[in-house]
This record gives C-alpha cells, structure tokens and sequence, in this order.
C-alpha cells in the first residue's frame, strides 16, 4: 500500500508533470518545506521567518498606541497610561521567561 505522498508522486510522474515530480521527490528525499520557491533548510530559517513576522506585527501593534494620545479624541489618566505598559511588560516577561525555562529544561540531563 502506497503512502499518500507516493500516490500523488504516481500520479504527478504518471501524467507527465515533470516538474511537480521533482518538487515532490525533493520533499520526499529531503524532508525539507518549500517557501515562497525557496527551500527551508533547517528549524533555524523557519524559526528566523516566523519570528521576524510575528515580532514586527507586534512591534506595528504597539506603534499604534500613540494614537491614543489625540486629546482632541481621548482623556485619559497617568493611572490608565501606567496600567497598559504594565501590562505590556508583564507579558514581555512572562514570553521571556518561557523561552529561559524551555532552555533550562534541555539541558537538564543525568550524567555519571
């Protein structure tokens, strides 16, 4: 019984998609994702595309706080202002020390 990326592998060679066989042959052979006609060689590429992504939207997020200053729009209190960036911080540390303990964690191993 074929696996299921072997049956579309037939298929594809079968019908003379050349170029889809290779692609799929490679993904096979390799294990390896293709990404915007780029091949992810490693977790390292994938982690650096996903964190870039993700990072700047945050950043952009946050940017967008300075909207709120417009007193023409909003009133607001020191208590309110300190709040949100309390709250902010309190998740940057929180994000933080997940990565710190997830670290920890690896190289916890038992030796003699």
């Amino acid at each position: 019984m074929m696996s299921f990326l072997e049956e579309i592998k037939w298929y594809i060679f079968y019908n003379n998609c050349q170029i889809f066989y290779e692609y799929l042959t490679i993904i096979i052979k390799y294990g390896k994702i293709l990404s915007k006609g780029k091949i992810m060689d490693n977790k390292k590429d994938n982690f650096k595309r996903v964190a870039e992504k993700r990072t700047n939207k945050i950043i952009e997020s946050i940017s967008k706080l300075h909207n709120l200053t417009n007193t023409s729009f909003y009133e607001y209190t020191n208590e309110q202002i300190d709040a949100i960036f309390s709250a902010i911080q309190k998740e940057l540390d929180n994000q933080r020390s997940i990565f710190e303990n997830y670290k920890k964690k690896e190289k916890k191993r038992f030796e003699l």
